[in-house]
């Protein structure tokens, strides 16, 4: 049996609810950069828990609302969605599947045409998420690396814009790891050495670990309610405690307040980094990032698209790219 990582649909249940309102405002668009450019720019929707989502058809179908994510390896989808397109519950074909919080055995159904707005269809082999037929449906599903065919293509938060065929990295800022993810360093006040991260648009909140947390920490601040953070498989959810991040800075994108939240998930663990400062960066910090994914080189660039979130100085990088 293989091992996919897919991670997270959403990190609160607030956040679902908010996806619901969201998938109504989006529209099919995609334009060319110019004349004779190769580049097609997709046109995103902000969801108001600050996810961008895009139309994506399947099987020829009519567009259905994605959450573009870059902490999944594969493209997932709803199990109500799946049924629609011809998949039946067999427990057949399945693999173990890393959400948020938890490994679970999840059923894969093949795909031969999904599309997006400025590039030809694909075929693949997606996860399906298992969800009560009579359960509300904020999005359809996850739309992952196994998803986008272009050797480069560039997110901008800022401009919600999915640019495929776009200009080369300049700065190797991270890894393009072999499942597609990216994975990265940090550097925070208070922290000397780097802190592993993962560049999740999957996830409405950046989450840091104990670990990381204990470095942090300042005891003059309290918090006095709970939040609990759940991944795809719809668990009851782990325990989250809010917490402060200063002068963060990956790449060249550079924040200088951030709220996050610590939360001992499982995803750490399946990371590699139970033991080690580690935190998933999630669109609460992203929301004026530009990120440069190159899979000629297997690197990314982050960078900052405002005055106020761009580095002025040294950049930090994963070393040894």
């Amino acid at each position: 049996m293989t091992t996919k990582t897919d991670t997270i649909a959403n990190t609160t249940r607030a956040s679902v609810r908010a996806l619901c309102l969201a998938g109504s405002m989006l529209a099919l668009t995609a334009t060319m950069t110019g004349p004779g450019n190769a580049q097609s720019r997709i046109e995103l929707q902000r969801a108001p828990s600050g996810h961008l989502l895009l139309p994506v058809t399947l099987e020829g179908g009519d567009p259905l609302t994605f959450i573009l994510d870059t902490g999944a390896s594969n493209t997932a989808i709803a199990q109500p969605v799946a049924e629609a397109i011809g998949f039946v519950s067999q427990w057949e074909s399945y693999d173990l599947v890393q959400s948020l919080n938890a490994r679970f055995d999840a059923e894969r159904h093949d795909i031969a045409q999904l599309g997006i707005p400025g590039a030809p269809p694909v075929g693949l082999n997606s996860v399906v998420i298992p969800v009560p037929a009579d359960h509300p449906l904020p999005v359809a599903g996850l739309l992952g690396a196994d998803a986008i065919l272009s050797d480069r293509y560039e997110i901008d938060v800022d401009d919600l814009a999915l640019i495929l065929d776009s200009a080369a990295a300049e700065h190797p800022d991270g890894q393009v790891e072999r499942r597609g993810l990216l994975i990265g360093e940090a550097r925070l006040r208070r922290r000397s050495a780097p802190v592993h991260v993962i560049i999740d648009t999957g996830s409405s909140h950046t989450l840091i670990n104990r670990q990381l947390r204990r470095h942090l920490y300042d005891p003059g601040i309290q918090f006095n309610f709970d939040i609990h953070v759940s991944g795809i498989e719809d668990a009851e959810g782990e325990e989250a405690r809010p917490v402060m991040l200063r002068q963060l800075q990956i790449g060249g994108l550079c924040v200088e307040r951030s709220a996050a939240l610590q939360s001992d998930l499982d995803v750490f663990d399946a990371l590699g980094w139970a033991d080690e400062p580690a935190m998933v960066i999630g669109m609460d910090t992203l929301r004026h990032a530009r990120i440069r994914i190159d899979r000629t080189t297997g690197t990314f660039e982050i960078s900052g698209t405002t005055e106020d979130t761009q580095c002025h100085g040294r950049r930090v990088q994963t070393p040894g790219l």
